[in-house]
């Protein structure tokens, strides 16, 4: 039901009187508008405003002869007439007589008090951003709460978002050519070894003309041996034979890891596998065809167990690489020696007693380590110098758990005894960070590497088994957010040994740290660093490598090794 309007109380005319001398003579852009309840007196814009003419829509209140939005039908208009505009408010009324004699335009009460409103909603946001501007002003950087460039403020450094996603470094004038030119000077009788860590990658990045990423390439390109563990499958399998993980690239992409110059590379890890029996025997044969040596993964055990080898053009040293991987179940290993299958070096648990109480620690198995041992002997015999890749997968992939950047101490046996046992030098690899730098009786232990190419977030397909499991869900810290379950700043980085060798001796160990992309169209790839940023990273391995004694030199972008006599 509608409400009944309340009955208008008449103006005297004593009192349209004396308002209307309080009024200016003649106003010409507005006419008062008197409340009937004599509670208040205010003047708006009213009917008879000369302002600038309103496309027509419809009858305003001013003019309406008949009925107004069904109001009901206007009061004749006269001396004491009341027009009813808003039932069930206050009414309200023109005086007697118009004191202009312009012709009015027609504006409704209502559009007017519309236009007053967002004037004055206007007004208040003109006047909060001048206020805004005005404190910008004075305050300067100080009142923005920025932190010098490169750097993070506090509340950015306890982001773990933050942590990821730095703040972009100014772009540098680096002359990397000249750098890398004058790096890659060699005496008489030089032979050129580079090591990488983990590489993941299926997308083409050798022709990347980055002025601070073909300089990497260029590295490795120039050197007699360049290694790396090759930790993706290269096969056209359809469907995996484990879940979760897609590390595949077609067989032609193997000769895109011989154009960034990689010639050597280690298999025996946790991915040779993914794809079956079937799918390393695809890779193998796609190595095999674009001339890459390969270790640790063979058709058989015996293969699997047999090195790598290969002899630099003119040079009289021969080169020898046997790979193993240290797992914590022994699944990767065939039960049929006639099977393919990886070279492994299974765990074992190991019974301490520390004065009457005895406890359990896990290593390395010992008939294991002693294959291993007989491997190096026989493939010494063969080579002047050997290396060995030890893929030592010790970590969970969840960060979450803290950064394991410490070298198990039961598995420093497995290192040190392979370097006994006559081996040169000792690669690391697995634990997705990096880990100390040891010179073992001479000779260098890398305990990890990082990685080095980590492009395992960019599969071109992904096979129909691996979509029916993406409705199984890991198990994680219910605490966790989705930021702290992406990769760490510590696994997005990583280093590329260069070693000198010569009269079958090795003479120099240089190291060049890269930071790899984690995000953008150039993800996992890797790119040098600028002075200050590599020093952050030989100050990380310096304390790494504090323990074993080992000292390192930074010099400028790269930093040297002390071999010692």
């Amino acid at each position: 039901m509608p409400r009944r309007a309340r009955r208008a109380r008449p103006v005297s005319p004593s009192t349209r009187a004396s308002l209307a001398t309080l009024a200016p003579s003649p106003p010409s852009a507005w006419t008062p508008i008197v409340s009937s309840t004599w509670s208040s007196t205010r003047r708006v814009e009213s009917c008879a405003s000369p302002a600038r003419p309103r496309r027509r829509q419809r009858p305003s209140v001013c003019e309406s002869s008949g009925t107004d939005r069904g109001r009901g039908p206007a009061p004749p208009a006269g001396p004491s007439a009341v027009p009813r505009l808003f039932p069930g408010r206050a009414d309200r009324m023109r005086p007697a007589g118009s004191f202009s004699a312009t012709p009015a335009v027609p504006l409704s009460t209502r559009g007017g008090t519309i236009m007053i409103a967002k004037g004055r909603a206007v007004a208040r946001r003109l006047s909060a951003l001048a206020f805004l501007i005005a404190g910008v002003a004075m305050a300067g950087h100080a009142g923005l709460a920025q932190a010098p460039p490169g750097k993070l403020t506090w509340d950015q450094d306890k982001s773990v978002h933050n942590r990821r996603v730095k703040p972009p470094v100014p772009p540098t004038k680096i002359d990397w050519d000249t750098r890398v030119t004058e790096l890659l000077k060699e005496q008489p009788g030089d032979v050129i070894i580079t090591a990488v860590g983990d590489m993941i990658f299926n997308e083409q990045i050798s022709r990347l003309t980055d002025p601070d990423r073909t300089p990497i390439f260029r590295i490795m390109q120039e050197a007699d041996i360049a290694y790396g563990n090759l930790e993706f499958s290269i096969n056209d399998r359809p469907e995996l034979q484990r879940p979760f993980y897609n590390f595949r690239a077609p067989r032609e992409f193997a000769w895109e890891v011989a154009a960034i110059g990689i010639n050597m590379v280690s298999m025996s890890n946790n991915h040779s596998l993914d794809f079956g029996p079937d799918g390393l025997r695809e890779c193998l044969r796609a190595l095999d065809h674009s001339g890459i040596a390969h270790a640790g993964a063979g058709l058989t055990l015996a293969a699997a167990h047999a090195p790598a080898t290969k002899r630099p053009q003119s040079r009289s040293t021969q080169f020898s690489l046997l790979s193993y991987m240290r797992y914590w179940t022994p699944r990767y290993r065939s039960a049929d020696p006639s099977a393919p299958s990886l070279a492994t070096i299974d765990p074992a648990v190991i019974l301490v007693d520390r004065g009457g109480k005895v406890e359990s620690v896990e290593g390395p198995l010992e008939d294991d380590v002693k294959t291993m041992e007989d491997d190096i002997i026989l493939a010494k015999r063969r080579a002047e110098m050997l290396m060995i890749a030890l893929h030592n997968h010790d970590v969970s992939h969840h960060r979450v758990y803290g950064i394991q950047d410490k070298t198990p101490a039961n598995d420093h046996i497995m290192y040190r005894r392979a370097i006994d046992a006559g081996a040169d030098i000792v690669l690391g690899s697995g634990p997705h960070v990096l880990r100390g730098i040891e010179i073992y009786k001479g000779k260098p232990i890398f305990y990890s590497l990082s990685d080095f190419i980590y492009q395992y977030r960019t599969p071109d397909k992904i096979p129909i088994d691996l979509i029916h499991q993406r409705d199984q869900e890991l198990e994680r810290p219910p605490n966790v957010s989705v930021w702290d379950r992406r990769d760490t700043p510590e696994t997005m980085e990583g280093i590329l040994v260069r070693m000198t060798v010569n009269e079958q001796k090795l003479r120099r160990i240089q190291l060049i740290p890269v930071v790899i992309d984690d995000e953008g169209p150039l993800y996992g790839v890797p790119r040098l660093l600028t002075d200050a940023q590599a020093r952050q990273k030989f100050e990380l391995l310096q304390r790494l490598s504090q323990p074993y004694g080992t000292k390192i030199v930074i010099k400028g972008w790269y930093a040297e090794v002390e071999i010692g006599s």
